[in-house]
């Protein structure tokens, strides 16, 4: 029997999608390895997901496909999969001659190995695998002693380690607290794929494709199989998870209203809901949290000023959102964790504009904040726009926001001018 490694260099996003190819993989005859980062010298396949969000996690994809290259056994195949064959293809083509998929694009894994069961008839699973769940804490265990390594006795050198720890720590707690991204008890159904916003920074829709949401009634049925399993807390996702339902003539709004008719025991995550489509869910949201059934809730503000809203292409009534975060904080119980994401010195971004999104976090009172560093990606619109800030003054930026938001949210930022984030940028 072939084995088989998925070596992981994207992000939480595609995690039930690559649970999806393992169970590909594994039904066309490969023993799938546990392992997801070093390379397996005995890996007869070896399969890499990327991540393309910002230039520091392309460079960290292909610094990855660069070590695979290096160590894996002279004989093994290499697949380049994620998002960057789809974003970058010119710098794939410089560096790499072997066959490529994309998010969008899982099909072409039918023909690249030729396979007997083609991956749609594998169904996409709802639970993230324990060998998922162990690798991510022990990554943690890696990355802690990777940098007590580079302690060279000095104070300098301890301030850095205690920079990099602190910053571990809380990249941890939202991770497994507040975002609930590894959960080993949580249900996650991923009820759509793709997007239907044009934001003027991102690249990655090329990657992942327009808007295909899941049936309703489909997504209600895996619900109930969850109930049924003996599930008690669930969590929506999808790459832009508040449009669901507009490629079908529906919402999440009605979405929610069906689950709130099924009257059963559960708790909820709501993740990634663009500010443009609160107010569709506003009202079952208010429900769920009145029924103290909503456990999280995602709103990756970007911004709260209306002329950069609409320099990113993501312009709405940030007024009108203030209140109804407000409104669902005064329905919710203190156990409802409220999280957003902010891109700092995107083009043009005045002190004061930036003064404006900070204090839309304060007021809101995030529980959490993704706080990223602008990052010019190729062909992107914003990547062409005047006033482009230097690597030093939005780090300076992003510095001022974890400052001014200490003691209200736990905020992650970029710990190098690069914009490198996390391990995946």
């Amino acid at each position: 029997m072939e084995k088989a490694q998925i070596i992981v260099a994207s992000c939480s996003r595609r995690s039930l999608e690559l649970e999806q190819v393992k169970r590909f993989l594994e039904g066309n005859g490969y023993a799938v390895l546990s392992e997801d980062w070093r390379v397996a010298p005995d890996a007869d396949l070896i399969l890499l997901s990327t991540c393309g969000f910002t230039e520091a996690a392309e460079d960290f994809g292909f610094q990855t496909l660069k070590r695979v290259q290096q160590q894996k056994n002279p004989k093994a195949r290499l697949v380049l999969g994620g998002c960057i064959p789809e974003i970058n293809p010119k710098r794939v083509a410089e560096t790499f001659d072997g066959p490529t998929f994309s998010p969008k694009t899982y099909s072409k894994l039918n023909q690249i190995l030729n396979a007997k069961h083609n991956f749609e008839t594998f169904q996409r699973p709802n639970t993230l695998s324990r060998e998922v769940t162990s690798t991510v804490r022990f990554r943690d265990l890696q990355s802690t002693w990777n940098i007590l390594k580079t302690f060279d006795g000095s104070l300098s050198g301890l301030q850095y380690i205690y920079r990099r720890l602190s910053n571990g720590v809380r990249r941890k707690l939202i991770r497994d607290r507040d975002a609930n991204l590894f959960g080993r008890d949580t249900f996650y159904i991923q009820i759509q794929e793709g997007c239907s916003m044009q934001c003027s920074y991102c690249v990655i829709c090329k990657a992942i494709g327009a808007l295909r949401s899941k049936p309703v009634d489909t997504v209600i049925a895996e619900f109930q199989a969850g109930l049924a399993q003996g599930y008690q807390h669930f969590q929506f996702i999808g790459d832009n998870a508040g449009s669901y339902g507009l490629d079908r003539n529906t919402n999440m709004g009605h979405l929610l209203e069906r689950i709130l008719a099924l009257k059963e025991d559960f708790t909820l995550d709501l993740t990634d809901i663009n500010p443009v489509y609160l107010s569709l869910i506003i009202e079952p949201v208010k429900t769920l949290c009145a029924q103290n059934k909503l456990t999280r809730l995602y709103i990756p503000i970007q911004s709260a000023n209306r002329r950069i809203l609409s320099l990113m292409r993501r312009d709405c009534d940030m007024d009108a959102v203030k209140q109804m975060l407000l409104g669902i904080r005064q329905q919710a119980t203190s156990t409802l964790k409220l999280g957003t994401s902010i891109i700092v010195g995107f083009p043009s971004e005045t002190e004061q504009e930036l003064e404006q999104t900070i204090e839309f976090c304060q007021d809101v009172g995030f529980d959490w904040v993704w706080c990223h560093s602008f990052s010019a990606r190729p062909e992107t619109p914003a990547a062409a726009l005047p006033d482009q800030f230097p690597a030093d003054e939005i780090q300076r930026r992003a510095q001022m926001v974890k400052t001014r938001l200490k003691g209200k949210s736990i905020t992650i930022t970029a710990m190098d001018k690069t914009g490198n984030r996390t391990c995946q940028g």
